[in-house]
């Protein structure tokens, strides 16, 4: 074989392992390399989930896409006096999921989010006696609620929520005929009114959205560890699905039978030179 021969045949070998060596992309390797899929779907190569919104915080969005030129920076809820504010931000995926999806098994989803607080939300503490609620940030499928967890060590100001959540089984398959992915943000904070020494205590709940005008910290998403085509075929035990050539097979699969021909026809192509 000819040095031609050689290194058309090592690039094909390269492409190859690159197919079968990995189930997953890594934790915002998405974000890094380009803005996400093209219609918002998620894939084993585009598994990053970004949070959009309003300033008021009255809509909140998201998709496997970065960019959504109709978003805020920030979004804000704030309330003054003495009073008692109920948040509830519900994040739901638009578009909604229209194909299946199979995460890894004991892999990790990763969740960022950058909060900016104020006011009184510990029971036990200042004027919260019992009707104060910490942070919670939960995950649902659609419209059922799979996994949940409180913050309770925030403190006014700016606040980065990170939040690595194993794969259950519950958590591996989701039906993208009715299982879009949600994320929801719910809160009880008190607000205090000052007086003539004091100023007000106003509640503040202030979520950053994804923006390119925000730092990376700030950006908010959330990671999927989404297995591609190799890992799906081993534990399914093979394809399946009618339609087309590609009917059956998980977003984002297509271009990856696309790299193995590419590969088979270098090794061909090194193999006609050699003869």
């Amino acid at each position: 074989m000819d040095r031609r021969g050689l290194s058309v045949t090592i690039v094909a070998l390269m492409l190859a392992v690159m197919m079968t060596s990995s189930t997953t992309a890594s934790p915002g390797l998405s974000a890094m390399q380009s803005p996400g899929s093209e219609n918002g779907q998620p894939t084993a190569e585009h598994n990053t989930l970004y949070l959009f919104g309003n300033p008021q915080l009255s809509n909140c969005n998201s998709k496997f896409n970065n960019t959504n030129a109709d978003s805020a920076e920030y979004g804000e809820e704030s309330r003054g006096g003495s009073a008692e504010m109920d948040v509830k931000v519900t994040c739901r995926m638009d578009p909604v999921l229209d194909e299946d999806v199979i995460l890894a098994v004991g892999e990790m989803i990763e969740m960022n989010f950058m909060l900016n607080l104020n006011g009184q939300w510990t029971n036990g503490q200042e004027t919260c006696n019992g009707e104060c609620e910490n942070l919670n940030v939960s995950l649902a499928k659609g419209g059922r609620e799979v996994a949940i967890k409180e913050f309770d060590s925030l403190s006014d100001g700016e606040n980065q929520v990170v939040w690595s959540l194993p794969v259950t089984e519950d958590l591996a398959y989701w039906n993208g005929s009715q299982e879009s992915f949600t994320i929801e943000f719910t809160m009880v904070i008190n607000s205090q009114a000052g007086n003539f020494w004091t100023a007000d205590d106003e509640a503040i709940f202030g979520l950053y959205f994804t923006h390119p005008d925000n730092g990376p910290a700030y950006n908010a998403s959330v990671t999927f560890p989404i297995l591609n085509e190799t890992a799906v075929e081993e534990l399914t035990g093979g394809g399946g699905g009618g339609g087309g050539d590609d009917g059956g097979l998980l977003p984002g699969f297509t271009s990856m039978i696309g790299i193995g021909g590419l590969a088979a026809a270098a090794l061909l192509r090194a193999n006609e030179d050699e003869e």
